[in-house]
Formats: C-alpha cells, sequence, structure tokens
C-alpha cells in the first residue's frame, strides 16, 4: 500500500489531535488544506493569531499557507518565539517550486533563522506524517510554534506509508503559562537564545527523521524531496529531518569523514550557505547543481563533475509564451471591465489573482501587481490619480487596509472592486461580502456585469473625474463557478 503527501499529512493530523486547522489558500497548500478540512482566515496573520489563541487556551492547531503567506504572518509568528504558547502549533508552510502558481519563488527554510524557530523539512509522504507528530511534540516541549515545509511535489509523491502511532483520546490540552511575564523582552530573548534553541538543537541531533548511510569518501548532505533523489547513488548520504536548527554535530562528523560532499537541496542553497566554509562542500553556490527545482539527473551530473569548478550556466529566462499560460476565462463577465481599464490613461494596480491574467494581451488592464491586498496602497502612492484593481478576497485580506489609509489621509485614486463572492485562482473558496463596510468608508458605484465596454469605461471615466478617494464594486459570477455546477 502507498501514501500521498496529502494522505499521510490528514492521518498525521488526526493522529495528532490537531482540533483547530486554520488556511490561506494558494497553491500548493489548497489542496492539503481541503482535505484537512481547514477553515479559511481572511489573512495569514489572522490564521496564526486565531491558532495562537487555539494554543493558549489548550488546543493543538496547525495553520497551513503557502510561502509568500508566511511574509504576512512574520509579526506574530516572529513574537510567539520568545512569548511563548500553549498546546501544539504548527505551521505549515507550502513552497511553490517552479514557480507555478506564485508570483516568486521563496524558500520558507529561512523563516527558521529569521524567527528563531525550528523547521522541519520532510523528505517523503513518511517522514511527512513521522515530523507532523514530532512538531507537535516538539512545538509543546519547547512551547513555541514548529515550522514544517512541504512542497507540490512531496505533497504529490507516493511512498510507503510511516506506521500508525496510538490515536491520543483527546490533545494534552496544555495551557498558555504566565510565568512568562515574570521576565522582560531582553530576559525573555536570552531564556530563548540560551535554553530554548538549545534544546531545539538536541532535538535536530537525536532525530529519528535523520536518516545515515555510508558508502565510500564522497558525500551527499540533503534535505526534503532532494533526500530522495540523492538515494541509490553509490555514495554516502546524509538525509537531514532538520532545517534548522541543523544537526551540528552531525554534519560536521560526516563532511570531516569524506572528501568531497554534495549539498542536495531545493530551492536555494539555504543550508550549503552554512557549510560553504568548508573547501570540500559543493552545491548550488559552485555551480555544480542548479538553482530551483531539481532533477535526479542533476544529482548524478554534479557527482560526475565535482572535482572540477563547473562553468557559468546560460542564462535562459522563461517566457510566457513559453509556459503557455492563459489569460483571462473564456466567457469571463469581467471582460468588459478588462478592456475598459486599458483604455483609461491612468496608472493601474492589480491585486494577485485574476487582474495579473489581465496584465497581458489582449487587455493589458494592470501596470503593476505587487501582492495580494496591495493594490489600494500601492495606488495611493501614484504620483497621479490611479486605480487599484482588487478582487473582493483581496480587499478582505488586506486591501482595505489600504483603503481605510486612503480616506484617512485623503489619497485621490478610485478603487475599483471584483466582486464574484469567491477566491477564484485558488479553487473558488467563498470571500467575504464587505460592500456595506466600502459603503461607509467612501463614495461607492455599483456595476453589474456583463455589460458593454463602452458603458463600462464611460463610468470609469466618470468616477476619476470626481475627486478624492471612491469606489466602483463589479459584481459578476465567475465563469469557473458556471462551468463547476
Amino acid at each position: 500500500m502507498m501514501e500521498s503527501g496529502i494522505e499521510a499529512a490528514v492521518r498525521a493530523a488526526g493522529d495528532g489531535a490537531a482540533a483547530v486547522r486554520i488556511q490561506v489558500p494558494g497553491y500548493p497548500v489548497t489542496s492539503l488544506a481541503k482535505a484537512l478540512q481547514a477553515e479559511i482566515a481572511v489573512s495569514e496573520k489572522v490564521a496564526l493569531e486565531i491558532a495562537l489563541g487555539a494554543s493558549a487556551t489548550g488546543l493543538r492547531s496547525m495553520v497551513l499557507v503557502k510561502q509568500v503567506g508566511m511574509n504576512v504572518l512574520a509579526d506574530p509568528l516572529v513574537i510567539s518565539a520568545t512569548h511563548s504558547i500553549g498546546s501544539g502549533l504548527v505551521v505549515i508552510a507550502g513552497d511553490d517550486l517552479g514557480p507555478k502558481g506564485s508570483q516568486t519563488e521563496m524558500d520558507s527554510r529561512r523563516f527558521g533563522p529569521l524567527a528563531k524557530l525550528p523547521v522541519l523539512d520532510p523528505r517523503s509522504p513518511a517522514t511527512l506524517y513521522a515530523g507532523l507528530l514530532e512538531a507537535f511534540s516538539l512545538s509543546e516541549w519547547l512551547r513555541i510554534p514548529v515550522i514544517v515545509r512541504v512542497t507540490a511535489q512531496l505533497l504529490d509523491m507516493q511512498g510507503p506509508p510511516a506506521p500508525a502511532r496510538p490515536r491520543p483520546e483527546k490533545a494534552p490540552g496544555q495551557r498558555f503559562e504566565r510565568e512568562i511575564w515574570d521576565l522582560t523582552a531582553k530576559g525573555r530573548q536570552q531564556r530563548h537564545e540560551d535554553r530554548i534553541m538549545a534544546f531545539a538543537e538536541e532535538a535536530s541531533e537525536s532525530s529519528t527523521l535523520n536518516r545515515l548511510e555510508i558508502s565510500g569518501d564522497v558525500g551527499i548532505i540533503a534535505s526534503g524531496r532532494a533526500a530522495c533523489l540523492a538515494e541509490g547513488l553509490g555514495v554516502s548520504l546524509l538525509a537531514l529531518g532538520y532545517a534548522h536548527p541543523l544537526p551540528d554535530r552531525l554534519i560536521r562528523s560526516f563532511i570531516d569523514g569524506h572528501r568531497l560532499v554534495l549539498i542536495a537541496e531545493e530551492p536555494e542553497p539555504f543550508i550549503e550557505s552554512l557549510l560553504a566554509m568548508s573547501p570540500k562542500v559543493r552545491g548550488k553556490l559552485s555551480r555544480h547543481l542548479p538553482y530551483g527545482l531539481l532533477n535526479r539527473s542533476d544529482i548524478v551530473s554534479a557527482l560526475e563533475r565535482l572535482e572540477e569548478r563547473p562553468p557559468k550556466r546560460p542564462q535562459i529566462y522563461e517566457s510566457v509564451a513559453e509556459r503557455g499560460y492563459g489569460g483571462v476565462c473564456e466567457g469571463c463577465p469581467f471582460a468588459a471591465l478588462f478592456a475598459a481599464l486599458a483604455t483609461v490613461d491612468v496608472p493601474v494596480a492589480g491585486d494577485a489573482g485574476c487582474a495579473i491574467r489581465a496584465t497581458r494581451e489582449p487587455f493589458v488592464s494592470a501596470d503593476v501587481v505587487y501582492g495580494l491586498g496591495s493594490a489600494a496602497a500601492v495606488a495611493s502612492g501614484f504620483a497621479e490619480k490611479g486605480i487599484a484593481l482588487l478582487g473582493d478576497f483581496a480587499l478582505a485580506h488586506s486591501g482595505l487596509q489600504g483603503l481605510i489609509n486612503a480616506v484617512w489621509n485623503g489619497r485621490d485614486l478610485l478603487a475599483v472592486v471584483i466582486k464574484n463572492g469567491e477566491a477564484a485562482m485558488t479553487g473558488g473558496q467563498p470571500a467575504p461580502d464587505l460592500t456595506s463596510v466600502l459603503e461607509a468608508l467612501l463614495p461607492v458605484r455599483h456595476l453589474r456585469l456583463p455589460a458593454p465596454v463602452v458603458e463600462v469605461e464611460a463610468l470609469i471615466k466618470e468616477e476619476l473625474k470626481r475627486p478624492g478617494p471612491r469606489a466602483v464594486v463589479a459584481e459578476g459570477r465567475c465563469t469557473r463557478k458556471r462551468r463547476d455546477k
């Protein structure tokens, strides 16, 4: 019997008594969040704060976000490290290697040293199951959140299941202890560095998630899926369970015992950058391996030329035409809006979502797209009056803050809200209706779509002539939803 990474994670959540499961949809965690029946939150920061409240009152909790979402929850995450928690809290960070469904590629392992929290990097469905259970135990032992990094490749991977552990009758119910307030912020930081991370280092050294195989004088140190790719190549292998803190003694012994060591990891040289001072180490920084996703053939090729200094790789940049991206969906009710925006001679800030599809031909509607919920604040900074194009989920995520700031500071902009009642690009999850909030905040015009382009263009141009911050709510029904039904 085989088990996928998603199935392993679901089994671990059940066996680990994860009572509270919160998510913000986005590739590659959307399918996992659905399988876990995780509740949707308006933003990653809110999701983590809900989980912190659950943890403080004795409930084990799990937060699922994609890699760029880690940026959004970084504030409470960093603070929680020294603040302490109650019951186990695990943050699953989904890295979009490629990237396939994100605006950028990130390596969530870097949040370990940033937040001073442990990061586990499972290599297979079996180690994902075991790693999630270990993460809950470690979280409760050290009273800190623990990050578990996953990728789309790991979640889709099929592998032998790890043996099931006895399901607890109930969660431990460990609650927040107020004794931490006997220390100052400096004292809590000292305690964290002196004791908590020292214990985390011991956990990293002794974890059963580590795997060591010795064969010859050349070795590979790997974490995540790359460790599976590195198996069976006739060289020594040290597969790491923790990306942070690293098991220093285990790594030092491995490097000392080998003539040359290749670091296999995705997508960035996170571990290699910490070990590159050793003349024995090779990897991405030495140009033996490419950045981003790895194939088994990449590792084989690197081993064959480990003794030499590879030439600089040719810079070939993937194009939209090469990837074959689709544009706006056929029959999209908002097509007239996108077409009208392309004819208006003002700068347009878009938001992550459907607006990105309209940045290309035949619409070319938005000029800049910096992140989910960013359009209103970005448009507030334009040198001239412009347009903020944002979806209703983006508005709830963080766009509303930008509009509040625009009203507060009297910024001159027009917000165009795509209201379709769902997060269309991430699977059609429901989005809250904030129309009444908008109407209480600033003047609002309503536009029902589909409609002729000339009518939409006339409305937008009319609103642009009016002073101060204003909004147009463009309402339509997503064609994806209609096809599903």
